[in-house]
């Protein structure tokens, strides 16, 4: 008989988070799982078709949507999952907790984000029978607001390589983005926030320019900072160099053509962004925060510097543009530790494992992700 999983996910757009969820529903065994996914109406979730899963979308009005509480408990009540799965905060992770201990139904949360918690952190996770991190770092967070008799788990995020198999052709790339021919090319991938670092990157772009000119940094992501960075841009006048592209469905397309790339995060709960660089054997430049550290070891798979540390950010773009055999090694370090230990394979078996538990209240084989696999 197969086990009923009802996924929460109320993020709008299906990317990050969001993706994962989508990359756990298609990796679970179609012979021992069924799912529910419940996302906002309105989302990029609702218009797609997921195999061996029913979508319903509803209504969603964040943190503040006391109703959601039933809407959600009207659901487990007609389609009777065995376990429910909150993946989403913004209010999502309370309200199908509550929703979930009033119809009865063992739920889990995953928590993705190394940000602070809020004052109702613990009232929180007390409504769960399990809380995964999806880090060490984030873990490191969520371990001071989680019950004792709460069980926690760190199962890491994933990256489909199947989906990066794209050769590189920097023609097209040039083209694009109009790109001197001789120019090298660095780029960023994440949201326009300051905790992302891209201003670091803009303030860093003409110290780097004056030891090598022939440089263009692409930046990619949508974002409330967007008309900030492009003032940063205006005023070191590197309008020739820096480059704020917006959000783009083709990273896939994108990566296998950039030489260096940039994630010089001040937080950051695993990093997507560094699995899909990881996946193309792209040489990275971060920082020790959250999870980076489970994927990223300084000067073997990647070089790390401090946040909001200009001169080391200068320091590693120039030294990894410049050393072909250090960028080729530690991108090729990257790609082995990423697919071996961050497959949608790896991450379904350890949540059907912690499904397993919940559902006949065993100890689970997930209670600590083993750290030849998720962490150097």
């Amino acid at each position: 008989m197969k086990m009923r999983i009802m996924h929460l996910e109320f993020g709008r757009r299906a990317h990050g988070g969001a993706k994962q969820v989508i990359l756990l529903i298609n990796a679970l065994s179609e012979d021992d799982f069924e799912h529910i996914l419940v996302c906002q109406e309105s989302s990029e979730l609702a218009t797609l078709t997921l195999k061996n899963c029913k979508t319903l979308p509803i209504p969603f009005g964040g943190a503040l949507d006391i109703t959601s509480v039933y809407r959600v408990r009207d659901i487990i009540e007609e389609h009777k999952p065995d376990i429910v799965h909150v993946h989403s905060r913004r209010g999502g992770d309370l309200w199908g907790a509550l929703a979930a201990k009033i119809s009865g139904i063992p739920a889990i949360c995953t928590r993705r984000a190394d940000d602070p918690e809020s004052l109702l952190a613990k009232f929180k996770y007390s409504h769960f029978q399990a809380v995964v991190s999806v880090s060490h770092g984030v873990q490191e967070v969520v371990k001071n607001h989680c019950p004792e008799n709460i069980s926690q788990h760190i199962i890491p995020f994933c990256v489909q390589e199947k989906e990066f198999t794209h050769s590189p052709n920097r023609n097209w790339l040039n083209k694009k983005y109009n790109i001197p021919a001789h120019h090298q090319v660095i780029a960023s991938f994440a949201q326009l926030s300051p905790r992302k670092g891209q201003a670091d990157i803009i303030v860093s772009m003409p110290d780097i320019l004056a030891e090598n000119p022939d440089i263009t940094c692409l930046l990619f992501g949508r974002g409330r900072q967007k008309e900030n960075y492009q003032t940063l841009i205006d005023r070191y006048q590197l309008n020739d160099h820096v480059k704020l592209c917006g959000f783009t469905k083709h990273v896939n397309r994108i990566l296998p053509n950039i030489d260096v790339v940039l994630h010089p995060v001040y937080a950051e709960g695993l990093g997507v962004t560094v699995l899909q660089a990881a996946v193309c054997k792209r040489p990275i430049i971060t920082t020790p925060v959250g999870g980076i550290p489970d994927i990223i070891e300084h000067e073997k798979s990647g070089l790390m510097i401090m946040p909001g540390d200009f001169g080391q950010l200068k320091d590693a773009v120039l030294r990894l543009l410049q050393d072909k055999a250090l960028a080729e090694k530690v991108g090729n370090h990257a790609y082995q530790h990423v697919t071996r230990s961050f497959t949608p394979e790896a991450m379904a078996k350890k949540y059907a494992s912690l499904y397993q538990s919940l559902f006949t209240q065993e100890t689970p084989d997930v209670a600590h992700v083993d750290e030849d696999q998720s962490k150097y």
